[in-house]
Parts: C-alpha cells; structure tokens; sequence
C-alpha cells in the first residue's frame, strides 16, 4: 500500500515538472495585436491571430 502511495506521489511531482513551464511560457504571451507590437521579436500572425516569435 505504502508503494502505490509513494508512486503516485513520484509521479505527481514529475507531472507537476514538466508542466510547470509550458503553463509559465503560455502567460507571458502577448494576446492582443497591440500588446504584441510592443513586444521585442514577436510578430502578429494574422491567420491563427496569434503573437509568435520572429
């Protein structure tokens, strides 16, 4: 019993790591055209509308 607790928490945590950053990388993100504008070496992609790197 104490095993399938200890593995479960194991990988919780890995799950947690690895989607930690992905999460971060997606917020800092512009989302409007003009706060991408403003934003150093991104551009507006007009058919997804979305700010992507250069």
């Amino acid at each position: 019993m104490i095993s399938k607790l200890v593995r479960g928490a194991v990988l919780t945590g890995v799950l947690v790591a690895f989607s930690a950053p992905i999460v971060a990388n997606a917020a800092d993100a512009p989302m409007t055209k003009a706060d991408c504008k403003k934003a150093k070496d991104m551009k507006w992609d007009k058919t997804t509308k979305t700010c992507v790197k250069k």
